[in-house]
């Protein structure tokens, strides 16, 4: 059971972490943008080393309430990874 849980708690790991910017790349794959999925290989790596660096980060400091500011850090670095993809993709767009 506890293996089931862990599964589920990494699964919504991800998807909060990765879903925003795969949102943003299907949405401009779908208008005729193919360049945003090449910027993922970027953008996926990054977000996961920064949200665990910042979850790290608050335990070593000795935030009040880890769990709550690592999902505040993961959804925060999976909206602003979303957001420097749609900047690359527009940017690749415009050259």
């Amino acid at each position: 059971m506890r293996i089931i849980l862990i599964l589920v708690a990494v699964l919504a790991f991800l998807l909060a972490l990765w879903g925003p910017p795969l949102m943003v790349a299907r949405h401009y794959w779908l208008r005729g943008n193919p360049w945003a999925f090449r910027n993922l290989r970027f953008v996926l790596p990054a977000q996961l080393l920064a949200a665990v660096v910042l979850a790290f980060a608050a335990e070593v400091h000795g935030m009040p309430n880890p769990a709550a500011v690592m999902a505040g850090c993961t959804i925060l670095v999976g909206l602003l990874g979303a957001g420097l993809l749609a900047l690359l993709a527009s940017w690749a767009a415009r050259r």
